[in-house]
Parts: C-alpha cells; sequence; structure tokens
C-alpha cells in the first residue's frame, strides 16, 4: 500500500508489471504528494487490469469510508502514459478532502527564515517554480513544488504534505545570475531536482508548517518592479475555491476524460472550513503579486538576490 499525502491506496490485480511501483518513480512525484510505502486502513481501492488505453470503468464512492475504482491501464511513464498519474492525484484528492486533507493545485510553499510558510498560488507559467528555483539558490527550504497539502488547524492554515519534484525553466539562472542545484532535466531541457531526500523539509512537514501569507503569482522574465495588491473577504474564498477543488472535480484534464466524481456532505462541510479559515485568517495576508520574480521574491522574503 502507498500513501499519497497522507492517504492510503491499495492497490489489487495485475501489478507484476511494476505498475504500482511507477507511483514512487520522479515523473509521478512530480504531481503526487509525499509518496511513500504504508500501512494500515486504506482509504482508496484501486483493482487494475492490463491494457493499452486508459479506462476507469467502475467506481463506488464511500463504501466504508472507502472510495473503490476498477481500472485499466498500462505503467505510468512520462510522455507515453501520464493518466494514471493524474487518475490516482484526482482519486486521492477526493479521499483527502474527507480526511480535511486540501490538496490544493498549481501551488508551492516555500519556509521564510522565520520558519513560518508562504504559499504560492497561481495558474501555469506565472512563475511558481521559478520562485521556488530562486529559494533553492538562497537556503529556503521548499515544502511542494507543485502540489501542495493543507490542513487547518485551530483557526490557521497548515502544509503537511506537497509534491517533492521541482522542474523549473533554466533562464533563471542567466537572468539572475545564480548557479541553482539540480540532478537531471527534462526532454526540453527543464531542470529537475528532486527533494525526496531533504531529511529537514521531511521533518517540518511531520508537524506541519503555518502558513503565515498567500501570494497569488504574476510574474515572469521580462517583467521588473513588484507590485502587490490585498485580496479580502469573499476574494479570498472565490480564489481558493478553484485551487482546492479542481484536482478532486477533475479540472486537472487528462486523457480520455477525468471521471466525475461526487461530493458528500462531508466533503462540502469540511471545504466550507478550510475556506472559512482561509478567510478569516488571511484576507490582510493574502496578496497578488505582478511584475518580475526577483523583486516579487525579495519583497516577500527580505532577501536580495544580489
Amino acid at each position: 500500500m502507498l500513501s499519497v499525502g497522507g492517504v492510503n491506496v491499495r492497490f489489487t490485480g495485475e501489478l507484476d508489471d511494476g505498475f504500482r511501483e511507477a507511483f514512487k518513480g520522479l515523473f509521478a512525484r512530480r504531481y503526487l504528494p509525499d509518496v511513500t510505502v504504508a500501512s494500515g486502513d486504506p482509504d482508496v481501492l484501486i483493482e487494475r487490469f492490463r491494457g493499452d488505453d486508459f479506462r476507469v470503468f467502475g467506481a463506488i464512492y464511500d463504501v466504508l469510508g472507502v472510495d473503490r475504482y476498477k481500472l485499466e491501464a498500462g505503467v505510468p511513464s512520462a510522455y507515453g502514459n501520464e493518466a494514471p498519474v493524474f487518475f490516482l492525484l484526482q482519486a486521492v484528492a477526493r479521499a483527502g478532502m474527507k480526511k480535511s486533507l486540501v490538496f490544493l493545485t498549481d501551488s508551492v510553499s516555500i519556509v521564510r527564515p522565520d520558519g513560518k510558510a508562504v504559499l504560492f498560488v497561481g495558474y501555469p507559467h506565472t512563475g511558481k517554480s521559478t520562485i521556488s528555483a530562486l529559494a533553492l539558490a538562497k537556503g529556503l527550504t521548499v515544502l511542494s513544488t507543485e502540489n501542495t497539502v493543507i490542513e487547518a488547524r485551530d483557526g490557521k492554515l497548515n502544509v503537511v504534505g506537497g509534491t517533492d519534484v521541482l522542474v523549473y525553466d533554466p533562464s533563471v539562472e542567466r537572468f539572475h545570475h545564480l548557479r541553482i542545484p539540480h540532478d537531471t532535466q527534462t526532454r526540453s531541457g527543464y531542470r529537475i531536482k528532486d527533494l525526496s531526500g531533504d531529511s529537514e523539509r521531511r521533518n517540518l512537514l511531520r508537524e506541519g508548517v503555518e502558513v503565515d501569507k498567500i501570494v497569488v503569482l504574476h510574474a515572469a522574465f521580462h517583467c521588473t518592479g513588484a507590485s502587490f495588491s490585498a485580496i479580502k473577504g469573499r476574494k479570498v474564498r472565490k480564489t481558493l475555491w478553484y485551487f482546492s477543488t479542481a484536482l478532486m472535480k477533475g479540472l486537472d484534464y487528462y486523457e480520455p476524460m477525468p471521471l466525475h466524481v461526487p461530493m458528500t456532505d462531508e466533503i462540502r462541510a469540511n471545504l466550507r472550513d478550510f475556506l472559512h479559515v482561509a478567510s478569516s485568517a488571511y484576507s490582510k495576508r493574502m496578496f497578488e503579486a505582478f511584475g518580475g520574480h526577483g523583486e516579487i521574491f525579495e519583497r516577500t522574503f527580505g532577501m536580495s538576490l544580489r
């Protein structure tokens, strides 16, 4: 059994071709948070049958609290067979919401020098990975790189999990005259840094890191300066509604089409609690940021890149 972002997934069926193990690989962990071997009771049961085309042909929800799926799929792989990874991400996002674990899409989180986290959200290509790469260059701990697991506790949001593979544009080094560590690269030349071996990161996530500020990012390489605009009240809830429900509702597209999954009263209640905490505690600490990556980074973390 695997744990994905704190959600236990048990696989059965035809597994002797490495299907289950593929979810622990570098490509899968770019999207799946904190994949580890687990024990205990499952939250999700997946029965897998070999096949060339991906399809989910059986889904039963909330049977004794467990979601059950039957699927036909090949072994997950980058470029060739990505759908099983995104399906699993959708399945664990739904199951996580029942446990008050909110899976935020398109998000990264970074620990400030004072020990609290800044949570960045933003649509694709708005600068999240570049900000994360700058954080690595300055020795800060990156908690999540693509999808972030959030838990509301005592009126605050806490980062308790996240993806541990960072993929970033190497142009960041040229623009900011920095050397940033990386392990390998994608086919198109983007750099890859595997953070799974960072023991400090693991220890922090075990306890959870309080979010002090939320930033909706709009950054680009050829922009200069940094402008911050506060987000308050209903707009906090409206903005975070998308990022907190997209994975579960299948807005992160995969072939041939994401599942339409039901929302239970339990899920609705946990979502309301999350959004209530977010709007109550962060109305004066959530901002839209516009400008250049470097200027936004320096303003956010109080650190010079020069």
